[in-house]
């Protein structure tokens, strides 16, 4: 990225699709940040990245909305070159996909964005599905287990369950679940629906062995197993263990 910092007026950048509605304003950080510039000002360290070719605002949405709301006359940017547009909204994806916990609703909407914007280099290199899932889940900060039940309610879901979570009113597990009964009613897929953990004493003794190992690993050093390893998979149990409930 160009380094230098400038100053401009907010009247002379312009915010469109899709990169304005990536990730959409959340009203209460917009207030929160509004009310910090009103005191502090637009802090210059953390400045709106431009995309150069075209003026057009690329990462900083919630900032640029917070700076019109208190009226500065100037706000800092840093232009920065993409060949396309797919290699802005990469960029502006990872940027804010840094700065956030993501919610199933943005998980599934980015999900269908980098597929999309994937999909020529993945074709080319044939990737398999259970490839992909593992290349999305790395960039999505999720399971690939949770990735493929995100690709079935987009693939075999009602419009009305689909409309749901991308409201926010349901959980990728929740939806997936009912996209599930409903091709096993249909007959489209078959096989005992299972909503247990299994047998306890199978449960407790692999759960018993899972923590033995993690205390070895950690006492004899992380370099078989990273910490950011054991997090993730001890995530993507959770996320399995939700799926009960949801």
């Amino acid at each position: 990225m160009e380094s230098n910092t400038t100053f401009v007026s907010p009247d002379v950048l312009t915010t469109r699709q899709p990169f304005e509605k990536l990730f959409p304003i959340q009203e209460e950080t917009l207030s929160a940040i509004s009310q910090d510039m009103e005191v502090n000002g637009f802090d210059p360290v953390f400045p709106l990245v431009v995309w150069k070719e075209g003026n057009v605002l690329v990462d900083g949405h919630t900032r640029f909305a917070a700076a019109k709301n208190m009226k500065l006359d100037q706000v800092p940017i840093v232009y920065k070159s993409f060949e396309d547009e797919d290699d802005a909204l990469l960029y502006s994806f990872h940027a804010q996909r840094n700065r956030r916990n993501m919610s199933d609703d943005d998980i599934v909407k980015c999900l269908a964005l980098l597929d999309v914007v994937h999909k020529k280099e993945e074709a080319d290199q044939k990737t398999t599905r259970k490839a992909e899932n593992e290349i999305r889940a790395k960039e999505l900060g999720i399971s690939p287990q949770k990735v493929d039940k995100a690709r079935k309610v987009m693939e075999y879901g009602s419009p009305d369950i689909q409309e749901q979570i991308q409201a926010g009113e349901k959980s990728i597990n929740k939806a997936f679940n009912e996209v599930q009964a409903q091709r096993r009613e249909s007959g489209e897929i078959r096989g005992k629906e299972t909503d247990g953990l299994g047998l306890s004493a199978k449960y407790t003794q692999s759960l018993g062995r899972f923590l033995k190992e993690l205390t070895r690993i950690r006492e004899q050093g992380w370099q078989e197993v990273s910490q950011e390893k054991a997090v993730a998979d001890i995530e993507a149990i959770l996320d399995l263990i939700r799926d009960l409930d949801t």
